[in-house]
């Protein structure tokens, strides 16, 4: 069984009104107290699964759950037991093998012969509110849980409201959750308790970040479903990262990932997007803004990794900057509404097909579509590599960004190409990437160094190292472009 859900988090100030609008739903209560085991070394954790025991009302269930396609979606097989009355029934994960191949094969995968050691890792105990209501054709239960999860002495509250798909399309989920996120600010949050209970059990406060993969592309996609493909990798990025950076556990990396995944979707849409009559025209500039919007708490970060140690190294007398009030500014935007609801149309699209049967055989051929585009921004480098030197540093930002642009759509189209013939293409940007990378911290740095001086003359010592330092990566980065037509195409 397929088990399609979202989760929200809900602000502090907007609670009582969610609580109330489930009471004038008529919603029913029921007490929900699981127990989630795995074993010692958390092979189910790492591997994105949980097995619990669960007390609804005066029932007993045991459930597994898997990770699904995407983040609307989990593997879910649910035994209902029937204990003798007043007695706990004990977790018997033969349950689930013995019922479902599909449970089988992924729990033997996982423990193989662990499954004797599995254990009591972390309980939850809540207050459930639900009620079962029908939007745009679909059945979905809408569920407020209130509660905590408990790991040994350690405790964390759970407030969160869920929506979960029992009959209709995911465009109806996504619809409904739309107008809730509206109403009361609902913020987006892919973290299952599983997870959370896990951290917690652990003395940790977020998940590793979540680096980015290849959508699984064949050659057969017509150019609309790749697309569709595609941004399902992109969200599979954000989602778990700007989770965690919303609810302010986030490291900086989980941030860093955040943005990538962002700025890979706004290159998809921006390359690709004319795959789909469906793709909106104000959905890139929204991410735009919210990309700026991360991007001075980010800056800073890459900077004390990258810049400062070797200001430090170089006697500066002062490496340090100001606190800026924009370093709060993350977790403000990825809890935000419109950020939100941009979200759930996005999922909305790369969860749907083509409502029109001819449109898959419209620019059917994926890979002259997609050997087009690389084609075009292979050239627009080559075309700025000859003039690179003499640009101002406004249109070398745009080189930086058009070269990223390009490795990001190579990466997005290499499951259709042998890959040792992308791999070489690639590794031919890799000396331009980082170039261009450590030109484009400098100029930030001289930037923030100067306004910084305006407060502490110290910081005129790192301007002035910055500025020499300059020509010399500015150097590389031609260097390095000028490389870019000797690069072994892997196109035809």
């Amino acid at each position: 069984m397929v088990e399609i859900e979202l989760k929200f988090q809900i602000p502090q100030a907007h609670r009582e009104a969610v609580y109330q609008a489930m009471l004038k739903k008529h919603a029913k209560p029921i007490q929900l107290q699981a127990k989630y085991f795995d074993t010692p070394d958390r092979k189910l954790a790492a591997a994105e699964m949980a097995l619990r025991m669960r007390k609804e009302g005066e029932s007993w269930v045991q459930t597994f759950k898997a990770a699904g396609h995407n983040h609307l979606q989990r593997f879910e097989h649910e035994v209902v037991l029937q204990p003798e009355q007043g007695m706990t029934p004990e977790l018997d994960i033969c349950r689930h093998t013995q019922d479902s191949d599909a449970a089988r094969s992924l729990l033997e995968n996982v423990l193989g012969e662990a499954m004797s050691e599995l254990q009591l890792r972390f309980e939850t105990d809540v207050e459930r509110l639900y009620s079962l209501v029908t939007y745009q054709g679909a059945e979905i239960e809408i569920s407020l849980d209130r509660g905590e999860v408990r790991a040994g002495n350690a405790v964390a509250p759970i407030y969160e409201i869920e929506f979960e798909l029992k009959q209709g399309s995911i465009k109806s989920l996504l619809a409904l959750a739309a107008s809730w996120v509206k109403r009361y600010k609902l913020w987006l949050d892919v973290r299952s308790k599983a997870e959370r209970g896990d951290l917690l059990a652990n003395g940790l406060t977020a998940s590793p970040a979540v680096q980015a993969s290849v959508p699984d592309l064949n050659k057969k996609d017509s150019p609309e479903a790749a697309l569709r493909k595609i941004i399902l990798t992109c969200l599979a990025q954000i989602l778990p990262n700007a989770a965690a950076v919303a609810d302010g556990v986030g490291k900086a990396e989980h941030l860093h990932q955040t943005r990538i995944g962002i700025r890979r979707l706004r290159s998809a849409l921006r390359v690709f997007g004319h795959w789909s009559e469906e793709v909106a025209p104000g959905w890139e500039p929204t991410l735009a803004e919210l990309f700026s919007q991360l991007g001075g708490a980010r800056d800073r970060d890459a900077l004390a990794e990258s810049l400062f140690p070797q200001l430090q190294a170089a006697g500066a007398p002062l490496v340090e900057l100001s606190a800026s009030a924009e370093d709060d500014l993350p977790g403000q935007a990825l809890r935000s509404p419109e950020y939100v609801r941009l979200l759930l149309i996005l999922m909305t699209f790369a969860n749907g097909t083509s409502s029109d049967p001819q449109d898959v055989k419209k620019n059917s051929d994926l890979i002259q579509q997609a050997e087009k585009s690389i084609k075009h921004l292979h050239q627009q480098l080559v075309k700025d590599a000859e003039s690179f030197r003499n640009f101002a540093d406004e249109q070398r930002h745009r080189t930086r960004k058009r070269l990223k642009r390009l490795r990001y759509c190579v990466e997005f189209i290499a499951p259709l190409y042998p890959k040792k013939a992308v791999k070489k293409y690639v590794a031919c940007l890799r000396p331009a990437l980082d170039a261009l990378g450590e030109f484009n911290d400098l100029v930030i740095a001289e930037q923030l160094f100067r306004q910084e001086a305006e407060k502490d003359s110290r910081a005129w010592f790192a301007v002035g190292w910055i500025v020499a330092h300059r020509d010399q990566v500015l150097l590389e980065c031609a260097s390095a472009l000028e490389q870019l037509p000797e690069a072994p195409q892997f196109w035809s």
